[in-house]
């Protein structure tokens, strides 16, 4: 059955609230698919979209982030029954809601691909990285000595930072991150709407805050925290380019960390690298090895994703053959 339900789900990205908050930027409504038997309980949070070209149809991606379909309880060695009880049902549902096509990205630290990977074509799309907060301290063992040099001369420079859990200041952030977004030419999918950011402090209340550096009583980085369970995520940035000198952003990541071991969290996650003056950037702040990001395909309806698939190549062309679904492409 579809019910969304509050669980004790180990990531943020697994989150009713998460899924609520963002399946208007993925273009359709959250959904929620759960199955309980006598040998487990699997969840999995999904964003039902209608496909395009055809009234009628749907498609499922999973929300921003890392997350897809998650083992909650199992019986010992009886995981793989489990998955496969879960997939009959689920199959079941696609049909009778006529969803055509899944998209999962998988979560890279949970690591809920292992189980469910024979039933998904997966692809590997790079790399997270992340700040391990289980050692003594993470400033010093985990932080480059350029790093360290750069967040001491922020602090020698005067440069403060402060907490914001409700919004208060989320104007100054939403003004940084659309300079952000325009230096570095995010792609639409890393774009988000201010209204949709804005009402997430209501609906992510007590799982984010905003993390600001101050020069001379200005906000000169930003960046928005997420957390849930063992997990701390480093989500949004965003930083005035005249300020770059004060290193704001390296003072944030800084507090970040002290936050997470203060408040028991395992680990801080820096995102994707999707090129090599990222990579460079966040690999200053971490010496543990990035996890691989790993994606999920699978046809629930062949016959539809065939016709959808030819009406897009006659109607649009196909610009982009290895995207999925390609009715999409």
């Amino acid at each position: 059955m579809s019910v969304p339900t509050k669980l004790a789900v180990p990531d943020i990205f697994f989150t009713p609230e998460w899924n609520e908050a963002y399946a208007a930027h993925e273009g359709g409504e959250f959904q929620q698919f759960e199955w309980k038997s006598d040998i487990g309980h699997i969840i999995y949070p999904f964003i039902k979209r209608p496909v395009p070209l055809l009234d009628g149809w749907f498609d499922t991606i999973t929300a921003f982030g890392q997350s897809g379909p998650v083992i909650i309880e199992a019986t010992e060695g009886q995981r793989r029954a489990l998955v496969e009880e879960f997939d009959a049902a689920f199959q079941e549902y696609c049909d009778q809601q006529h969803i055509v096509s899944e998209y999962i990205r998988f979560s890279s630290w949970v690591k809920n691909a292992e189980d469910f990977f024979p039933l998904y074509g997966l692809d590997m799309r790079g790399i997270v990285m992340y700040i391990d907060l289980t050692v003594e301290d993470p400033f010093r063992y985990e932080f480059s000595s350029a790093a360290r040099q750069q967040v001491r001369r922020a602090l020698k420079n005067g440069v403060t930072v402060e907490y914001d859990f409700t919004g208060e200041t989320f104007d100054d952030f939403y003004r940084l991150y659309g300079l952000t977004a325009d230096r570095n030419e995010f792609p639409d999918h890393y774009l988000f709407e201010h209204g949709m950011l804005k009402n997430s402090f209501q609906g992510l209340k007590g799982k984010q805050f905003l993390l600001n550096a101050k020069f001379q009583g200005k906000i000169v980085s930003s960046a928005l925290m997420v957390h849930h369970g063992a997990y701390m995520h480093y989500h949004l940035v965003a930083n005035d380019p005249e300020y770059f000198r004060c290193a704001g952003n390296s003072l944030i990541m800084a507090e970040a960390c002290n936050y997470g071991k203060t408040h028991g969290f395992s680990q801080l996650h820096l995102g994707g690298a999707t090129n090599d003056a990222l990579y460079r950037f966040k690999r200053r702040f971490t010496k543990t090895e990035p996890l691989e990001i790993l994606t999920g395909k699978r046809i629930r309806n062949t016959e539809m994703y065939g016709k959808l698939t030819e009406l897009k190549r006659l109607q649009f062309g196909i610009k982009n053959p290895g995207h999925f679904p390609l009715y999409r492409a």
